[in-house]
């Protein structure tokens, strides 16, 4: 790395230097920027992450894609290919996590290990790719988790109609309980969640037994059937186009890295929650991906319903009774996964704008609850903006346009990091893992995999998933996104380049000397 290197025990970290004194140097304004407590243990982030990305659910939630472009085969088979590459790029995040826990993440790592001449511009834009990525993928989670509980209110009122009033109002109320509960209810929030895996757990096991015990089988030779519903006619862009339902199932899987300030003994626990979590919900998913391909209906029936996995668990088991109940877990489970969510959103926010990314007002921690509830509350607003475009029928398309985002901002922020760390791996000799969590000499093999990874599957990303392509059906991701990296591009130009300093390091040396704590 770079001449300037902070020692963290036996790890090291590169730093630049800045102007020697400023505002955000001052020790009043630093201590109202750290105070957060420290509430997470090792059983109980592995739970939080656990419930971050709820795979198995996602895979009945998400399959109308991953059906309609590849059918049964692709659906499979895709899945084994997003989830060992999942698992590669949490591996080696995880070294980064291990030296540097903090709330801000991939755009710290990323000033850190940047050449230097490229550093201050690369984490500004490493910081808005990510903010705006998890702004849009919480956006995305609750319309989508809003959508399953309204396919299961059908089960048993058929006239019920999911409107985009309704998802609108749904989605803000249950805003409102996150917000509660992530200011003034922050303390349990990690029991929640510890209670919430367990309960996640038991209806995964409840789910597949009923479905293997009550439904018909579909033979063997189902599991590799082909099939093209989405009007293209290339069997590599198909198979291609099909694995976008599995990568949005594993986006955000880092997002527990952002309550790093809020873990105990961070460096240990951080790492091993989030791969632990991402080899579990691998399982589960694969597990749960057989399941539905074994048990479900006719293809054509499923992809004729509202909501597929609603119609899966009620044609499959032949009793609204039963599939009632399921939902309703499986309901129940989406609401904890959405906080999880929030919650590091929240703390995305907070650690952006306590390095000037976003005003710095909300970079404050409030002294009564010692939550940034300055973030929490700007979160919270945006996501309610942003669903207000659930208003009217056309507008379910702005809202489209506006979360498909997600994965690729998203996506963009992995192969940042993963491109930054490599080149340190291979041009320096300066990069050394943390001794909680090393690769050892298979870091560089896996980075150079999870890179490539990553990589190949956002070519696909702005893929729109049928043909021929409509205003409804367009998939926006590339032109918002690349809109939005032109305005970060164009503020950095006018303003960022003079006047932003990166990251505190004020506030790096706070957070290394707790997160043994």
């Amino acid at each position: 790395m770079a001449e300037n290197k902070i020692e963290i025990g036996a790890e090291t970290v590169d730093s630049a230097t800045g102007p020697a004194e400023s505002p955000r140097d001052d020790e009043s304004v630093l201590e109202k920027q750290t105070r957060t407590r420290k509430v997470f243990s090792l059983p109980q982030l592995y739970a939080f992450s656990l419930m971050y990305l709820v795979t198995w659910i996602a895979m009945g939630s998400s399959m109308y894609y991953g059906l309609l472009n590849g059918g049964p085969a692709a659906f499979l088979f895709n899945y084994i290919i997003v989830a060992i590459g999942a698992l590669a790029q949490a591996a080696c995040l995880a070294e980064l996590a291990s030296i540097l826990p903090i709330a801000g993440a991939q755009y710290y790592w990323t000033y850190y290990l940047a050449i230097p001449r490229a550093r201050l511009f690369l984490t500004w834009l490493q910081g808005w790719a990510t903010w705006l990525g998890y702004i849009f993928f919480l956006a995305t989670c609750l319309n989508s988790n809003t959508i399953l509980l309204q396919g299961v209110i059908q089960i048993n009122n058929p006239e019920y109609e999911a409107t985009g009033w309704r998802t609108t109002v749904i989605i803000i109320a249950t805003l409102a309980i996150y917000t509660v509960i992530n200011i003034w209810g922050f303390r349990s929030l990690p029991w929640i969640e510890l209670l919430a895996g367990v309960l996640n757990m038991c209806f995964f096991v409840i789910t597949v037994a009923a479905l293997w015990a009550l439904s018909p089988r579909n033979g063997p030779e189902f599991f590799l059937t082909t099939r093209h519903s989405s009007g293209y006619e290339n069997d590599f862009v198909v198979w291609n186009v099909g694995m976008l339902t599995h990568l949005w199932t594993f986006i955000g899987f880092e997002g527990i890295i952002h309550m790093g300030e809020e873990t105990k003994d961070a460096k240990r626990v951080v790492p091993r929650a989030m791969v632990w979590a991402i080899a579990t919900n691998g399982v589960t998913g694969l597990i749960m991906v057989v399941t539905v391909l074994a048990c479900m209906p006719p293809i054509e029936d499923m992809l004729e319903a509202s909501s597929p996995f609603v119609y899966l668990l009620v044609t499959s088991t032949g009793s609204t009774t039963i599939a009632t109940v399921i939902g309703t877990g499986i309901s129940v489970a989406l609401f904890c996964a959405g906080m999880t969510v929030y919650s590091s959103s929240s703390r995305l926010t907070w650690a952006w704008a306590r390095d000037g990314g976003l005003p710095r007002y909300f970079g404050h921690v409030d002294a009564a609850t010692r939550v940034p509830l300055r973030a929490v509350l700007l979160t919270c607003a945006i996501v309610v903006a942003l669903n207000f475009l659930n208003l009217g029928t056309e507008t379910y398309v702005a809202l489209g346009a506006i979360t498909s985002l997600a994965t690729l901002a998203i996506y963009s922020s992995y192969a940042l990091i993963l491109a930054v760390v490599l080149h340190a791996r291979v041009a320096t000799t300066g990069f050394e893992a943390g001794r909680q969590w090393n690769l050892g000499q298979w870091g560089l093999p896996l980075n150079a995999y999870a890179l490539a990874h990553t990589l190949y599957t956002m070519i696909w990303l702005p893929f729109p998933t049928t043909v021929p392509v409509t205003p409804a059906t367009m998939n926006y991701s590339g032109p918002v996104f690349g809109a939005v990296i032109l305005g970060a591009v164009g503020v950095w130009c006018v303003w960022g380049r003079k006047h932003w300093p990166g990251p505190n390091q004020k506030v790096v040396d706070i957070v290394l000397r707790l997160a043994g704590e």
